[in-house]
């Protein structure tokens, strides 16, 4: 009987080299980001059969956990019931966990981001790529501060031109 037993079939043992050999190139920096005062570092990793496809969606990756990392917001709730079965020595324990997570990342600007370190390695037949980003703190207050501003002066601007379009439609009716 062929296949019985605990030896790993070929393709289960080439599955694990290819996870070997990945797990060898990743670059300290992806497992252990840097950490410098005054700036937010972020990690991303991709493959794909095309190296700039595989830089690109690396780069993203990062940039969505760059942004997490400034504005992310969750919520997050657990239930636990947990009930007894029998009596005494009999009883029995039932413990249910359930837990429900939502994690929201909206409209967070990551503008002045920079590519800090970009490592790029044969997978298979494909590009692996690993992508670091480097954020400055005082970036970060420039963007914000510079969208307070537009809000403000966008926000002014309307309700003025709001207020001055109720003021013309009152008047020409008299």
């Amino acid at each position: 009987m062929s296949g019985c037993g605990n030896t790993p079939s070929k393709e289960l043992r080439y599955q694990i080299k290819n996870v070997d050999k990945t797990v060898d190139v990743i670059p300290d920096w992806y497992t252990e980001l840097p950490v410098e005062e005054d700036m937010i570092y972020s990690a991303g990793s991709a493959t794909a059969p095309d190296l700039q496809l595989a830089v690109d969606i690396a780069t993203l990756n990062a940039k969505t956990t760059l942004a997490d990392r400034i504005d992310g917001k969750l919520d997050s709730m657990t239930k636990s019931l947990v009930s007894k079965i029998g009596e005494s020595v009999d009883a029995s324990v039932i413990t249910e966990l359930e837990r429900v997570s939502k994690n929201v990342i909206a409209e967070v600007d990551v503008a002045g981001y920079i590519p800090k370190e970009v490592k790029v390695f044969p997978s298979d037949n494909q590009y692996m790529a690993f992508v670091l980003l480097e954020y400055s703190n005082k970036e970060a207050i420039k963007v914000y501060t510079n969208r307070l501003r537009r809000q403000v002066l966008f926000s002014n601007d309307s309700d003025e031109l709001w207020d001055e379009l109720d003021y013309e439609t009152d008047n020409t009716a008299e």
